[in-house]
């Protein structure tokens, strides 16, 4: 095999096997990267409206407010089933049967299920955090 076949025949096709490898490659993780950017924006907008959702049922809300809040709460709390983390998920869940009468929990108890809760969403959206809860601040008491 001289110098000229064995670049048709061995360089210029490894060249493009090569050049097509690194596309599918670079095409697949862009791919993955874009869902990924698209779940997180997902998450936050989700996380952010049932935080702001959660306030209305301390006693600094208005009686409006706290209305609307619990019946926007169940719409939020499925995106949260769908998007969320697990880690989310489960706090929210255990948030969740905090707030409930039947559990005969006191405020401090249900105020740091909430606070487990916002550092869940912290730690999904930033991939961690250093806040624990005694440096989270609550104002109001739950209704």
């Amino acid at each position: 095999m001289d110098f000229w076949q064995f670049i048709n025949f061995v360089v210029i096709p490894s060249g493009l096997f090569g050049a097509l490898t690194g596309g599918v490659v670079n095409y697949i993780s862009n791919k993955k990267l874009d869902v990924h950017k698209r779940t997180m924006e997902i998450r936050k907008e989700t996380y952010t409206k049932v935080n702001e959702i959660l306030s209305t049922l301390y006693d600094t809300a208005t009686k409006e407010e706290a209305a609307k809040g619990k019946n926007a709460l169940l719409p939020y709390s499925r995106e949260m089933q769908l998007w969320g983390s697990d880690e989310v998920v489960r706090s929210f869940r255990i948030f969740l049967k905090a707030l409930d009468a039947a559990q005969d929990l006191s405020q401090e108890e249900r105020n740091l299920r909430y606070k487990e809760f916002v550092i869940a969403m912290r730690r999904d959206l930033l991939n961690k955090t250093d806040l624990t809860p005694d440096e989270l601040e609550i104002t109001g008491r739950i209704n």
